[in-house]
């Protein structure tokens, strides 16, 4: 199912694919808006933080004891979420499928006429969320490390409910040897693999990975993973300074920068409202979602406009440096990632 939305306000098209995850946006002259001021496109919401895994790794330190959103709060967010225009959404945690009411969370989705996405550390996984997904969600993304049997299965069980499946693997200075690997694995079903999404490391939370350094290893594994061929290849926005540096094996049109404030929100279990979910771990930069409406913090709220701001002038960024000001990359790029110091150019 593809869907196709005109903005009006800003006279510019939206298109997303429900089966793929594809998402294309284009306007007058071929521009597009610098933010959709109704409101976002996408909202990554965390339903719950309960994990049982328990990885070092998690940023937001995901455990066994973790809190579960409430269904009424999450009907409210829908609600509101379908008069600002969102078009889909994506699950996460902790691990979303684990919730006691997950397959409601997919239907009213649907029902609100979004497109509901989730990632999985594979645990949970049951013949009914896989009926439920088919029958309400979108993609379903797994979490890629070691062990990987569990990864490997939900793979394969997506691939015969006829599931678009994706593998989501964290890049750090300690894993590109692991990524490169992965790209050449001989125990993966290529066929059921949508595509890979590669994740910069974000040093919040344990800190306990060194963050991506420039050298001969990253350089091979970007180039290989720009012409890998057995499935689509993706990296989350904090890595666009690493990618422009390679920019002529990418068609820039596919590429943007930091969408956190200008077309994307993060929600947490607790319904707390941030640009991004790596701004998650301070409550205080948060709004309640119950004591003001999405629509409203997304256009009023001071972080969500402080966001906008760093990203419109290199003089306002915090993370990237000042170079920014005269770099020709910038106006792909836009300095990166505006929270943490984990660009290429520090």
């Amino acid at each position: 199912m593809i869907r196709l939305r005109r903005d009006r306000a800003q006279n510019y098209y939206y298109l997303f694919d429900h089966e793929t995850g594809i998402a294309v946006r284009w306007g007058k002259d071929n521009r597009e808006p610098f933010w959709r001021k109704e409101g976002p496109e996408l909202l990554d919401i965390s339903i719950t933080n309960y994990c049982e895994k328990e990885c070092e790794f998690c940023y937001r330190k995901a455990n066994r004891n973790g809190d579960f959103m409430e269904f009424s709060l999450y009907e409210e967010i829908m609600e509101q979420a379908e008069k600002a225009g969102v078009q889909q959404i994506a699950l996460g945690g902790g691990n979303p499928n684990q919730h006691p009411e997950f397959w409601r969370f997919l239907k009213t989705a649907r029902e609100h006429h979004i497109t509901a996405s989730y990632t999985t550390n594979g645990q949970g996984m049951t013949e009914e969320i896989y009926q439920a997904t088919k029958m309400y969600g979108g993609a379903v993304a797994v979490s890629w490390y070691s062990p990987y049997d569990d990864a490997r299965k939900v793979i394969e069980k997506c691939g015969e409910y006829g599931i678009s499946a994706n593998i989501h693997f964290l890049l750090h200075k300690g894993s590109v040897a692991k990524a490169s690997a992965l790209l050449q694995s001989k125990e993966i079903q290529w066929k059921y693999v949508n595509a890979i999404i590669f994740l910069n490391y974000k040093p919040v939370g344990n800190r306990i990975y060194e963050g991506l350094k420039e050298d001969d290893e990253l350089d091979l594994f970007l180039k290989t993973a720009m012409t890998f061929e057995k499935c689509k290849i993706g990296f989350d926005s904090c890595m666009i300074s690493w990618l422009v540096k390679h920019r002529e094996l990418i068609a820039e049109e596919s590429v943007d920068y930091c969408e956190a404030g200008r077309f994307s929100a993060f929600i947490s279990e607790k319904g707390l409202m941030y640009p991004c979910s790596f701004l998650s771990g301070d409550e205080s930069a948060g709004d309640f979602i119950r004591e003001r409406s999405l629509t409203e913090i997304w256009k009023n709220s001071m972080v969500f406009n402080d966001m906008r701001e760093r990203l419109t002038a290199p003089t306002r960024q915090k993370a990237p440096i000042s170079r920014c000001m005269n770099c020709v990359d910038y106006p792909l790029c836009h300095g990166g990632c505006q929270i943490f110091p984990i660009n290429r150019c520090i």
